[in-house]
């Protein structure tokens, strides 16, 4: 007997399609007693879905690091909390986007109204500009000296690690030692 699948026909009936090969096996599939189980169990009353997150025109990171999203229908990058560029404005696409609903939930960003946006930029402080001290350190670490002046880099030794006087060849260095005598 011809084994045979289904496909949906013109007229929306299932008209049965013989399968051309041979080999293999036809297998059942039902549903996990558990997973039916666990679709028919109500929703707890606590749970809290994303069609309840108001949503605003404004987003502030409440992370101290800087957040960044992109997604095909837009980006942004917020600083961390308390900094210039931790409250900005959000697109209506992105409103809605489950991503950044689920960092509601998670307490990671927030959405303000008009008047609270303007209130907490009044509060927000700058950036410290770093950049500057970073470029000093950075060109001292590349200067002439550097290896002297910087001990980053160095292998801190004992004085008696330090060679002293000049250099030994393998003569020298073999003596009168176990010199191998097989070399090749």
């Amino acid at each position: 007997m011809a084994k045979t699948v289904s496909r949906s026909g013109d007229n929306g009936q299932s008209v049965p399609v013989a399968v051309p090969y041979e080999d293999g096996y036809i297998e059942e599939h039902k549903a996990d007693p558990q997973d039916l189980a666990a679709a028919r169990t109500p929703v707890p009353t606590a749970f809290k879905g994303m069609q309840d997150v108001e949503t605003g025109g404004w987003i502030e990171n409440l992370t101290a690091a800087s957040t960044v999203f992109s997604s095909p229908k837009g980006s942004f990058k917020l600083k961390a909390n308390g900094l210039h560029g931790s409250v900005q404005t959000i697109d209506e696409a992105l409103r809605r986007d489950p991503f950044i609903l689920r960092a509601v939930q998670r307490g990671k960003i927030r959405f303000l109204s008009d008047d609270d946006a303007m209130n907490r930029i009044n509060e927000l402080a700058d950036e410290s500009s770093e950049s500057e001290n970073h470029l000093n350190h950075l060109m001292e670490s590349l200067g002439a000296n550097a290896s002297e002046n910087n001990g980053m880099y160095k292998i801190s030794l004992p004085d008696e690690a330090e060679p002293k006087g000049p250099g030994q060849t393998p003569a020298q260095i073999w003596g009168d030692s176990n010199k191998p005598q097989n070399l090749k």
